[in-house]
Formats: C-alpha cells, sequence, structure tokens
C-alpha cells in the first residue's frame, strides 16, 4: 500500500506538517519575548551603584597607568578634560557621566582613589557607561 502513494501528495503533507509546527514555535516566541520585553526595559531604568578606582581613560586605555604612582596624573588628565572612568576590582571598566555632562570637577579631588557612582548602567558594542551619575558619599 505504501508503494502506491503519489510522492507529490506525500511531499505537500509533510511540508504542511512541518510548515505548522514551524509556526507554532514562532508563535510561542512572540508571546516569550513580549513577556520578557517589559521586565528588561524595566530593569534598564532602574539605578544601580558601581564602586572602583577613578582613572582618566587616555591614560588608562593606552598605557594601563591606575594606582597611586599614577594619581597627579591621573588628576591632571581630569582635570584639564580628559575622560574619566571608574576600574572596577574584577576589571570592568565604565566611562562616568553626570546629567548630560562630564563628571570631572566632582571627580578630580578622587583620582586614582576608590569611590561609588550610582545611575544608569548601560552597554552598547563593548562599551560600558555609568550614565546619570551621582557621586555617593
Amino acid at each position: 500500500m505504501t508503494g502506491s502513494r503519489n510522492p507529490v501528495v506525500v511531499f505537500q503533507y509533510h511540508m504542511k506538517t512541518i510548515t505548522s509546527s514551524l509556526l507554532k514555535i514562532l508563535a510561542l516566541l512572540v508571546v516569550t519575548v513580549g513577556l520578557l520585553a517589559p521586565r528588561v526595559s524595566m530593569a534598564a531604568d532602574q539605578a544601580s551603584a558601581v564602586t572602583g578606582e577613578v582613572v582618566d581613560l587616555m591614560c588608562y586605555l593606552d598605557h594601563g597607568a591606575k594606582g597611586a604612582k599614577h594619581a597627579g596624573c591621573c588628576a591632571k588628565c581630569i582635570g584639564s578634560g580628559g575622560p574619566v572612568g571608574i576600574l572596577t576590582a574584577d576589571n570592568e571598566l565604565y566611562l562616568v557621566i553626570g546629567s548630560h555632562k562630564p563628571m570631572n570637577e566632582e571627580l578630580v579631588a578622587f583620582a586614582a582613589k576608590t569611590v561609588t557612582v550610582s545611575g544608569k548602567l548601560v552597554e552598547r558594542n563593548g562599551m560600558k557607561m555609568v550614565e546619570n551619575a551621582v557621586l555617593q558619599k
């Protein structure tokens, strides 16, 4: 009996079954993403804290300069407007930006010292930033 089946009909039956299964999987994915998306966006808006050493990004990225031996140069670079960052204990580097402006004036006194800043953590293409950062005292 199986030898008498038309191959075109068998192929159409299998394609219909596969298409139906794929549509069910796609619908399940859409529902799952729809349920998770609001939670992800809410978590991104919450403020988080980052603790680490204040570094000037020019010297740190160029030649790894950090620590007490580099404090004077770090303060000079931050004071002259160079980009400032936080280097965490596990070597994660964050650009630190205040409310739509640099935080150099606030952070220059803490060059090469450990501080905590809070703000919105964002990351794009491997670059991390604390946005709308506030220095914790």
